[in-house]
């Protein structure tokens, strides 16, 4: 016999919306700020349909290890807000993928995810901020609430592969046989992704995940995905922590607790990135200065539903740049999925990095690509510091348009400007002569003139962005920072040696 626990007089308390907070009776649709249009929906103004969101865990199970190995099960309160009966059929839709993440040193990585735990049959209770309409069983009603406990989440036959799943049309296919050892289909992570020793300080999130039948043919997908906060014990037991972040997915995590628990990092760039008539992926961005003359560049790519997937990520660098230390993080497949997780490939182009699938969809359907449900992390230096950029995720299984863009960062092009003020092959004291009539300072200046320094007409003689021992950002002075890059690339010509091997 199948166990169920079932909360129906709980009301969803406490839980946060990002800036919001649901109360008793208040409609989730405005407080998440669903709106029945067609740029929310993707489907027909003033048509919702079944709408399917995860409001809670509840509950977290621990299971392991093996080989190193830890596996958790995330309990489920589950909501329908739309205006029409959700589909809950056994084994089938709908499915709700599990995932953790860990946040360490401004760099957000998912370093492990689950099965699709699919229905059984639901409960008709209260606690989503509407009306409950009572039906349930092989529906969850209109307005109604159904409540998993991670203890049944976790019976590893109800677990099907995510390969099994359309997120974006919605389709299923049957759960595959199959036993295994405690950590089989569950949500699994490595321990040494969750040592305090390899990451002193780290944040740590859980994710829940929907995909559903009905929820996707009526376009209500945007919404499937909420997050909370987690701790991780000496012995590695994940525990709850805090609110849920409703209908928003873990790579807001990022932004939200950037610089500590509950405090932004306003330099995170997220944004959409949607494929017409299919589905939406996520892009972060961030930019932080390494204090020796280079940028550290950090991304990060979630993929909320989109079946064609992405097979590679790129950004252009512009000429003369600088670039090293790229790196990439992915999350592995795991208990049979029939993806291959071989790492993508990097390169470094004249004008470009990028990162690729290491074979194509024709190649090999079941290549590394970044589904649905799944976020990788990419990085690099760079000696220019950041700019606004166009970042381009190509997508993996074939179809037009073949890649989708998104603003994010990155590098400036270089300034070129030369100490060689005059041109003669020499940085001497001509140079220094010219630099110095040209002078004003904006040091230590409470007041700077607007625009700073009026009288500097010559731009090739604000030095300090140019690529060299001394560089550093442009400020639009001719100042105490451009006399250090000349006279760190002096040279005498005295004894009529015009400078010799020193670069002008």
């Amino acid at each position: 016999m199948r166990m169920r626990i079932f909360v129906g007089s709980v009301a969803l308390a406490g839980a946060v919306i990002t800036v919001a907070q649901l109360n008793a009776g208040d409609d989730i649709r405005k407080t998440t700020g669903r709106s029945n249009t067609v740029a929310d929906s993707g489907g027909v103004a003033g048509v919702i349909g079944p709408d399917v969101i995860y409001t809670n865990m509840g509950s977290i199970s621990n299971y392991g290890p093996v080989g190193g190995i830890r596996a958790y099960s995330l309990g489920s309160h589950t909501c329908n807000i739309g205006d029409q009966n959700l589909l809950w059929l056994f084994d089938g839709t709908p499915g709700l993928a599990m995932n953790a993440y860990r946040l360490h040193d401004g760099l957000l990585m998912q370093i492990g995810m689950s099965w699709v735990k699919h229905a059984c049959c639901a409960a008709a209770g209260s606690g989503c901020g509407m009306a409950c309409n009572g039906q349930g069983g092989n529906v969850l009603g209109v307005g109604c609430r159904d409540v998993y406990g991670s203890g049944y989440n976790a019976i590893q036959s109800n677990l099907g592969p995510r390969s099994g799943i359309n997120a974006y049309s919605g389709a299923f296919s049957t759960i595959p046989g199959g036993s295994g050892d405690a950590i089989f289909r569950r949500l699994q992570v490595a321990e040494s992704d969750l040592s305090s020793t390899n990451y002193p300080g780290a944040l740590y999130f859980a994710e829940g995940v929907y995909a559903a039948t009905d929820d996707a043919q009526n376009a209500n997908w945007l919404n499937n995905a909420s997050y909370k906060r987690v701790t991780i014990s000496p012995s590695f037991v994940m525990s709850e922590a805090g609110s849920i972040y409703l209908t928003t997915p873990a790579i807001y995590a990022w932004r939200d607790h950037g610089n500590g628990v509950g405090i932004p990092d306003n330099t995170v760039q997220i944004v959409n990135a949607d494929v017409p008539g299919e589905g939406r992926f996520i892009v972060g961005a961030r930019a932080g200065d390494n204090g020796d003359g280079t940028w550290r560049y950090n991304y990060a790519v979630f993929n909320l539903n989109s079946h064609r997937s992405g097979g590679s990520f790129s950004l252009p660098v512009p000429s003369g740049v600088m670039v090293s230390n790229v790196g990439f993080h992915d999350v592995p497949y795991h208990s049979g999925e029939p993806y291959d997780n071989t790492d993508w490939t990097s390169t470094v182009g004249a004008t470009s990095v990028s990162w690729s699938s290491p074979q194509t969809y024709a190649e090999n359907p079941d290549s590394n690509a970044l589904r649905w449900g799944t976020m990788y992390t990419f990085w690099f230096d760079a000696d220019s510091p950041p700019t606004p950029a166009t970042v381009e995720i190509g997508l993996f299984r074939p179809g037009s348009p073949a890649l989708v863009t998104a603003n994010a960062l990155g590098p400036t092009e270089p300034i070129t400007n030369s100490p060689d003020l005059n041109g003669d092959g020499c940085v001497d004291s001509k140079d220094l002569t010219i630099l110095l009539g040209a002078w004003c300072s904006a040091v230590n200046d409470p007041n700077p003139p607007s625009p700073p320094c009026e009288n500097c007409t010559q731009a090739n003689l604000d030095l300090a962005d140019i690529v060299g021992p001394f560089g550093g950002p442009p400020d639009g002075c001719v100042d105490s920072a451009d006399l250090t890059e000349l006279l760190g690339e002096w040279c005498s010509v005295a004894g009529g040696n015009p400078c010799g091997t020193c670069p002008p």
